[in-house]
């Protein structure tokens, strides 16, 4: 098992501070999740929102990857519709160089409605812009001669791709978790950046073998909310307003045809609270005392989220202080990970 963080670099809007800290704080975290042991760092991407999440999680990786030594970076995810893919190849071939080999390629469709309006992209071509993208990318990436691309999103002629990348297979890792696309990714070879329920481990498992191709040598990390503390109710008191934040940015956002869902669609403090330590929730959440969390994670150890092999933990939520996220951080260390050995 592999232990990561996974960070969506943003404010809470209604409890802002300087956002060369909120930047700050999310590397130290990193940094301090290096040396706990943990081995990869991700961080999303989405742009336009009144939490400021950063639009640029690649220039986030090359960062943190310069301050570390061990630990992989990568975005999760990348939304390559958004994106010149000839300009994503060359950037994650070097920052894929400048880490000597540390890089997590993750990859998705995008999903926000504002993000597509603004960048004039009809939403309905973003699955075929997004696998005809990672074609492009990859061709770059093993192409030893000068190739044109011709495809129904881009035309590239004579592309001569000479800075490349130092693995010699880029590990990709798909976030979604569309059936059709899970049989894809597998067909393909890609890891699975979503997943931790048993249908969604067996489908990709099972597309995996159809596909010639063996599970043991693919990866699944879906992400779990985590915050540790003594008591619950402290884990709760730190987490709650981030993590209710976070779920209803999706939750209350409009759909990709423009039109807001009604106010019954959030996805309330109460319901939050009732689905914590679930093993069937939608979204997964582990807040609570040490031993609380620690009992959850046995479960997840044993399978009772399905096949994992990259437990990632998202320990910092919108407007949550620095002490309660490294508290975090560390009572998973110390009273999780050992679960694992």
């Amino acid at each position: 098992m592999k232990f990561g963080i996974a960070n969506a670099i943003r404010n809470h809007p209604a409890k802002s501070y300087a956002i060369t800290e909120v930047y700050k704080d999310y590397v130290d975290d990193a940094l301090l999740a290096e040396e706990l042991g943990f081995s990869f760092s991700w961080y999303g991407e989405h742009r336009m929102t009144p939490c400021q999440w950063t639009p640029s999680p690649l220039t986030v990786c090359a960062w943190v990857a310069a301050k570390t030594k061990t630990m992989r970076v990568g975005p999760q995810v990348l939304c390559l519709p958004f994106h010149n893919p000839l300009r994503v190849a060359e950037d994650v071939a070097v920052i894929d160089i400048l880490s000597n080999g540390r890089f997590d390629f993750g990859v998705g469709v995008g999903s926000q409605y504002e993000e597509f309006n603004t960048f004039r992209l009809d939403p309905k071509e973003r699955i075929g812009r997004t696998w005809e993208a990672v074609e492009l990318i990859e061709r770059c990436f093993k192409e030893t001669d000068t190739f044109s691309f011709k495809g129904k999103y881009f035309d590239m002629p004579e592309i001569t791709f000479t800075t490349k990348p130092v693995q010699q297979r880029m590990p990709i890792w798909w976030g979604g978790a569309g059936p059709k696309n899970i049989v894809k990714a597998a067909e393909h070879g890609y890891h699975l950046m979503a997943g931790g329920n048993l249908e969604t481990s067996k489908a990709y498992d099972d597309a995996l073998v159809v596909a010639g191709r063996k599970p043991a040598e693919h990866f699944i990390g879906p992400m779990t909310f985590t915050c540790i503390a003594d008591t619950e109710e402290e884990a709760w008191e730190a987490s709650l307003e981030g993590i209710h934040y976070f779920i209803n940015f999706y939750m209350l956002r409009r759909n990709l045809e423009g039109k807001w869902p009604p106010s019954a669609a959030e996805f309330t403090r109460e319901k939050i609270r009732q689905s914590n330590l679930s093993l069937e929730a939608p979204w997964a959440l582990a807040v609570g005392s040490r031993d609380q969390v620690a009992r959850y994670f046995e479960k997840v150890r044993d399978g009772a989220r399905g096949r994992i092999t990259h437990m990632v933990c998202s320990p910092r939520h919108a407007g949550m202080t620095t002490a309660a996220a490294h508290r975090t951080l560390r009572y998973f260390a110390s009273d999780v990970m050992p679960l694992f050995k």
